[in-house]
């Protein structure tokens, strides 16, 4: 089974269910793409600001943790054609063993399509409580709000977040609220008409399914099947194995890759997974409108940000935390032109390289901006992106007129 660098207390939660096959040589984690549970390991780095700064705000939009596969659908079409296909006398052993376990992920999953799993809860209490040692001075009391859209998981991982919260202090105040009040804000790729329309019929389609018809491999769906011939189809169902298996470290489920795919397949389907994100999701050749539908999130950080600048309430939040999906952050990211989530003018064969749908939006995905102050009263920005502190011009601790300005100048962004 693919292996990631998680703290020990997640790597300690108990497999849902027994192994298919003991995997001989594992699969680099980052091949599960946005499947890829969280990485703890860069956690353990240091505050960016010394003794001179002291936090004063934290604002933090993230992606809910893991979860089970998002439908039935995922497995019941694959369950149906292997079947079919058996019915036909043309299923090989190794076709035999996907269909068991397609009917593991049925049994380990128990009809909780989409929702928060044991790993994903431990993923954002963990999450919830590396906010509150972040700046423990900040969190021993005052006023948290959290809103995150009407899905479960969604909601779950706020709750997770903030129960740590609260664990940390019985003085401060945690509000919570979740409904499709938040679609515009969190959800805009369903409720914007002219992304739906991009995402339906954009101009990036015609290019993707090239790159996939010359990518996808047909091996592993082949070694499903007795006889075969149809290259579509096989690239088809390969790509369909490849999102079951993708999931499974996420659901805790146990297998062996390798019974079906080499890594070079594996890593192939990924590339056009990956692609499909990129043009879906970020700034490309082919529009910037993703970006541009995550503007009114961007200025509802910012706005939030110099309220608590401004400040002289003491009753003011000292954080807002804002819970979504990998389709809100990854638009976000890009226009907020963070380290390794903007990359505008990749070419199909260049995206996998340059940019990387597991470093962006894995589960648990986040970013933690920290609002400090000086002595004097001035004001700057510290950012945390997945566990990172990241760098703006050149410095991990800007000051928030620079940042501010910079991402004014992102935001104005003209249509295409």
């Amino acid at each position: 089974m693919k292996t990631h660098r998680l703290l020990s207390m997640i790597c300690a939660v108990a497999m849902a269910a027994g192994s298919l096959h003991v995997a001989a040589e594992t699969f680099p984690g980052q091949l599960d793409g946005t499947m890829m549970p969280y990485n703890f390991s860069p956690s353990a780095d240091d505050l960016p600001w010394d003794a001179s700064l002291h936090p004063v705000f934290v604002n933090y939009v993230a992606r809910h943790g893991a979860r089970f596969l998002s439908s039935a659908t995922k497995t019941a079409k694959l369950k149906r054609t292997l079947t079919e296909e058996r019915n036909r006398d043309n299923l090989s052993p190794k076709g035999e063993l996907f269909l068991t376990l397609l009917n593991k992920v049925d049994s380990v999953t128990g009809n909780r399509w989409g929702a928060l799993n044991d790993l994903g809860k431990m993923e954002e209490a963990t999450l919830g409580k590396e906010l509150a040692e972040t700046c423990p001075e900040l969190f021993k009391k005052g006023k948290v709000k959290a809103v995150a859209t009407y899905v479960p998981r969604v909601v779950m991982s706020m709750y997770e977040v903030c129960h740590s919260l609260a664990q940390a202090s019985n003085s401060i105040e945690v509000y919570t609220s979740e409904g499709p009040q938040y679609n515009p804000l969190l959800r805009y790729f369903k409720t914007n008409p002219d992304y739906v329309a991009y995402l339906d019929h954009g101009e990036w389609k015609d290019t993707y399914d090239k790159f996939a018809y010359e990518t996808l491999p047909t091996a592993p769906a082949a070694s499903m099947l007795l006889h075969e011939h149809d290259t579509g189809r096989l690239q088809k169902l390969s790509l369909e194995a490849y999102e079951v298996l993708q999931a499974l470290e996420a659901i805790q489920l146990e297998a062996d890759p390798e019974e079906w795919f080499t890594l070079s397949d594996y890593r192939k389907c990924w590339e056009v997974t990956n692609l499909d994100h990129y043009y879906k999701r970020s700034v490309s050749e082919f529009s910037d409108l993703p970006a541009r539908c995550a503007i009114p999130l961007l200025r509802d950080l910012t706005a939030s940000a110099d309220s608590a600048f401004n400040a002289t309430d003491t009753d003011a939040p000292v954080a807002q935390l804002r819970f979504g999906h990998a389709e809100t952050v990854f638009p976000l990211f890009a226009l907020m032109r963070l380290p390794e989530c903007y990359a505008p003018d990749c070419k199909p064969h260049e995206v996998a390289h340059r940019w990387k749908d597991w470093e962006v939006a894995p589960l648990g995905a986040n970013l933690m901006m920290v609002c400090l102050k000086d002595d004097a009263g001035k004001e700057y920005v510290a950012l945390r992106l997945n566990g990172r502190w990241v760098e703006t011009e050149g410095k991990k601790v800007v000051e928030w007129t620079t940042l501010r300005t910079l991402w004014e100048s992102y935001m104005q962004i003209p249509k295409q």
